[in-house]
């Protein structure tokens, strides 16, 4: 019991990872019932009713950081709609592989726009990572002929990453002022999202079924998913101790979460191919953390 306190924080990041991958395959599933539309905007709206009730916290918020907020959340609203569009398409343990390009462009944003120094071991870890991106294009075989790998969705999924990785940099400066914590970012995160997607709507003339909001229990389960791991990354951070590096290498456990799930779930193929390549990827980022 007293392992498991000490290292709570590790714990609880790795539930985040668990969560991801697991909301990743919940997204999918989601979209067999409703539309790409429907899907993000439920999702959305509910998550910012399950965290709303830090509204009365989240007001206190200097305005000057409601434009970095907003900056943000478009940069989360045009990774969402890039995300949830390819991994309709995309095998999901191809996917979750995809996602873990997130580290070089999260690598690259830390370099360019933070100053963080680019070490040896970082730029063997980075090559070692593009190399294992690499090596999951190369077999682009699936069972199921509505997932077709193909370059246009790969490319959304590869711009979902890029968009995150922004909002990751911009996370990172955020809280590092020490002016907000990460209830109120999470608050204002999330009604902002949610008003855009509402714009969205609205300009695009797109009609939603609120039936599919009770018919389609996949959403609800995203939002509450989303919400809990989210909250359980922002309190590991927040424990004295935590290690930034270990948390970056612990979150992406999701890829292998997915990854089995793709082979238990939706019968993929190439799921061992898909799994030592993953391996090579995490092999990388752990490289490039020392």
């Amino acid at each position: 019991m007293e392992i498991i306190t000490e290292n709570l924080w590790i714990w609880l990041v790795l539930l985040y990872g668990f969560l991801r991958g697991t909301r990743d395959m919940i997204k999918k599933k989601a979209m067999e019932k409703s539309s790409v539309f429907e899907v993000l905007f439920f999702y959305t709206l509910l998550s910012f009713l399950l965290v709303s009730y830090e509204a009365p916290h989240a007001i206190a918020v200097p305005q000057k950081y409601i434009g970095l907020i907003t900056i943000k959340s478009l940069m989360v609203f045009i990774a969402w709609f890039c995300s949830f569009m390819a991994i309709k398409r995309l095998p999901v343990s191809f996917y979750g592989v995809l996602e873990l390009s997130s580290v070089v462009f999260s690598t690259c944003m830390g370099v360019f726009f933070i100053g963080e120094r680019m070490t040896v071991f970082r730029i063997i870890g980075t090559c070692i990572v593009m190399l294992g991106l690499f090596m999951v294009n190369l077999k682009k075989q699936t069972a199921d002929p509505n997932n077709v790998i193909n370059a246009k969705y790969v490319t959304l999924a590869l711009l979902s990453c890029l968009f995150n990785a922004i909002s990751g940099v911009m996370d990172k400066v955020l809280m590092s002022k020490g002016e907000i914590d990460s209830g109120q970012l999470q608050f204002w995160f999330m009604l902002l999202m949610t008003c855009m997607h509402l714009v969205f709507l609205l300009f695009n003339k797109t009609r939603l079924r609120f039936s599919q909001l009770w018919k389609n229990k996949w959403i609800i389960l995203m939002a509450l998913l989303f919400v809990i791991g989210d909250r359980a990354l922002f309190v590991a951070n927040g424990i004295q101790g935590s290690q930034v590096t270990i948390m970056t290498l612990l979150k992406r456990c999701s890829c292998f979460v997915t990854i089995v799930g793709g082979a238990l779930w939706f019968k993929e193929k190439n799921i061992a191919y898909r799994f030592c390549c993953g391996a090579i990827i995490m092999a990388g980022i752990a490289i490039g953390l020392m």
